[in-house]
């Protein structure tokens, strides 16, 4: 089965709630650099990646890059 990983860059780093409420509803998600800029979602579907790029923009973020990966 393929995987997919998505790789999301943000404009600023994203506050610490919000990043403990992304951790707890999707679990296949982290953030490699120590700024906080990017995101790293493996794994999940198309619906769960609308789920987390809604609660991205609800909270003010602007996505700048979105790259899915196909490994």
């Amino acid at each position: 089965m393929t995987r997919t990983r998505f790789e999301l860059t943000l404009r600023g780093p994203i506050a610490r709630s919000l990043l403990d409420v992304i951790l707890t509803r999707f679990d296949h998600v982290s953030t490699p650099g120590t700024d906080g800029t990017v995101l790293v979602a493996e794994g999940m579907d198309q619906a769960s990646v609308r789920a987390l790029l809604n609660l991205l923009w609800d909270a003010g973020h602007e996505v700048l890059a979105f790259e899915a990966v196909t490994a």
